[in-house]
């Protein structure tokens, strides 16, 4: 009855070890388990919370970066005066201030939250492009180019930051036209042929728009007819007519029509170890003349390639080392594929059939040598006249630019022809530049920051309208190892934790620190302007990307903070079921033990009395 008296009076089953050594230690970890749950509930709402005052601050940072792009907007229109344009920047400039203002002095509990000190882990960003503006062209007839017609001035604009592909030969098997419609025709080595690639047999051009592996076949338009079995070649292994000297310049090379196009890399002087230079076709002029950023100088007569290639012998599956001569040759990206054709008559031979045979990654380069791995053994077709053939790597020309910008196009008249004259306005340097270089209708360019851009059809009746492109350039991955992101202790064990990284949300990390509305150093202010506009809208993407990334921790933190509460619900009933006493069971227990005790105190009562009349006998 003293054991049922203080279980009931504790509201427990299990008071000491004694009562259940195993179950006190059951209930003890289950206790364990609910105060670590409640607190890792008051974590969370602590963490959302200070999400929450992070994203009010950025909604005070947004509503500034809509009023810098009215003010910009502002200042884009030809009719305002220098005077305006520097109000409009001053302005400008003290609402910046805030931006970082804001960024550095958000805080909560002493924890600095748009700062980047708890950014976490910041990915690469790739180099992209917006057309923010495009005429309509007055005619836009056929374009006579592999893109397609199109209504507007811009037809078409790329960012070139693809990896290069090395080139090779092709056999046609059937006879091609010479049109500017797209015809379909089975080639060899379709499977390698990547849409862009330019083919020539030394007199007719050949645009690849595209490819049916399955069938066998190319897309792409003929410049001249070209019989069933022509050979057309996309390598370039020629010399220099003419020297040249550092910087942009026009290069001219010593053969017939060379596969060339906008993008395309090449290689100039590889066996000279202190002159060998990479260049970016920028504009090509003719069958055999490019404009191209030269680092260094080059006389005439030297070589010019647009891959590398070894001749080998047979090769088979898995890593073979190739030593390539003459060298040095420029290394390719690791990770980019790398061919052996096998042509009849010898590389690159004006008749007998081509074809690629073999395909291998290349796993590492160096100037001189290139190690490939093939899956497979390189069959023997015809001949065995096998050729390694590997891109270009990008060498010190990077095929990007690693610069913010405006790229404006526009229709001028020169008084000899119609042509589209392309300015660029570079925001950190706050300058404009107008390429000497003008550019015909339908024709492909990249003459600033890795841009390929290809006009439309454009006439006389189109003489002033003009395109713009934005370009943001990329980015490197940033591991943020010093700004680890926000972990907080989301459940009862050790590890179990939820990151949530805020970026540095200041004129730094949002490319404003140099935007203007005046420019400088001569350059157009409406194109300052404009490129503002450009930069602001870039700005707002990514900071109401940074937003939605905020809310969607701040749902999930309120997710895992009812999940914890539950979690401790849970917990505490389990412990309560093991250690809290059975109210009825041990009622019914006390009642039973204070029943046998009232009877047992009466019989005893009962029993004394008997004995005392018992001994009244005897006296």
């Amino acid at each position: 009855m003293e054991t049922a008296a203080r279980d009931l009076s504790s509201g427990l089953r299990i008071n000491n070890a004694a009562d259940d050594p195993s179950g006190l230690a059951i209930a003890t970890d289950l206790q364990t388990r609910v105060d670590a749950f409640n607190q890792a509930a008051t974590n969370i709402h602590t963490a959302a919370q200070a999400a929450t005052i992070a994203d009010g601050a950025l909604a005070t940072t947004t509503q500034i970066l809509l009023r810098i792009r009215s003010l910009a907007v502002e200042a884009a229109s030809a009719i305002e005066s220098p005077v305006d344009r520097s109000n409009l920047q001053a302005e400008i400039d003290q609402l910046l201030l805030e931006v970082n203002r804001i960024a550095q002095n958000t805080t909560f509990n002493g924890v600095g939250l748009l700062d980047g000190s708890h950014s976490g882990f910041v990915p690469a960003q790739s180099a992209t492009l917006t057309v923010t503006a495009n005429s309509v062209l007055a005619t836009a007839g056929p374009t006579g180019t592999p893109t397609s017609a199109s209504a507007f001035l811009l037809a078409c604009a790329v960012v070139n930051n693809y990896p290069p592909y090395p080139t090779f030969t092709v056999t046609l098997e059937q006879n091609a036209l010479a049109s500017t419609a797209p015809q379909t025709v089975k080639v060899t080595s379709s499977p390698y042929i990547v849409p862009g690639m330019v083919f020539t047999d030394g007199t007719a051009v050949v645009h690849v728009l595209g490819t049916d592996p399955a069938a066998g076949t190319m897309t792409a338009t003929f410049s001249q007819a070209l019989a069933s079995n022509s050979i057309v070649n996309a390598f370039i292994n020629d010399t220099t007519a003419t020297a040249v000297s550092a910087g942009v310049q026009i290069m001219t090379l010593s053969g017939g029509a060379q596969p060339l196009y906008a993008g395309e890399v090449l290689q100039i002087d590889p066996t000279n170890f202190t002159n060998n230079d990479v260049v970016v076709v920028q504009k090509v002029l003719g069958p055999n003349s490019f404009v191209a950023d030269f680092a260094k100088p080059h006389p005439a007569g030297v070589q010019v390639y647009n891959i590398n290639y070894e001749g080998v012998g047979a090769v088979g599956a898995g890593t073979v080392t190739f030593n390539f001569t003459p060298t040095p040759v420029d290394a390719p990206i690791d990770g980019t594929p790398a061919y052996i054709e096998e042509t009849a008559g010898g590389f690159g031979a004006a008749t007998g059939e081509t074809q690629v045979v073999n395909e291998g990654t290349v796993i590492s380069s160096t100037p001189t040598t290139e190690t490939v791995s093939f899956a497979h053994a390189t069959p023997n077709l015809f001949g065995g006249n096998f050729t390694l053939m590997s891109s270009l790597g990008n060498g010190n020309v990077p095929l990007i630019s690693p610069l913010d910008g405006t790229i404006k196009l526009q229709v001028v008249n020169t008084g000899v022809s119609i042509a589209v004259q392309e300015t660029y306005y570079d925001t950190a340097s706050q300058s404009s530049t107008t390429s000497p270089f003008l550019i015909a209708p339908n024709e492909a360019t990249m003459l600033f920051d890795g841009v390929i851009t290809t006009t439309g059809n454009f006439t006389s009746a189109d003489v002033g309208v003009t395109s713009y492109i934005k370009v943001h350039q990329a980015t490197a991955a940033i591991s943020a190892a010093n700004n680890p992101a926000l972990d907080v202790l989301s459940g009862s064990q050790e590890g179990q934790t939820v990151a949530m990284g805020i970026p540095a949300v200041n004129t730094q990390t949002l490319r404003l620190s140099t935007v203007t509305v005046v420019g400088s150093n001569g350059s157009d202010p409406t194109l300052a302007a404009q490129d503002t506009i450009g930069q602001i809208d870039f700005a707002l993407q990514n900071l109401l990307n940074d937003r939605a990334s905020i809310g969607a921790a701040i749902v999930r933190l309120n997710e895992d903070g009812t999940n914890d509460d539950r979690a401790a619900m849970e917990f505490h009933s389990s412990e309560s079921s093991i250690r809290d006493v059975n109210v009825g069971t041990e009622s019914t227990a006390f009642t039973q033990a204070q029943t046998e005790t009232q009877v047992g105190t009466s019989v005893l009562a009962k029993a004394d009395a008997l004995t005392e009349v018992m001994l009244e006998l005897f006296r």
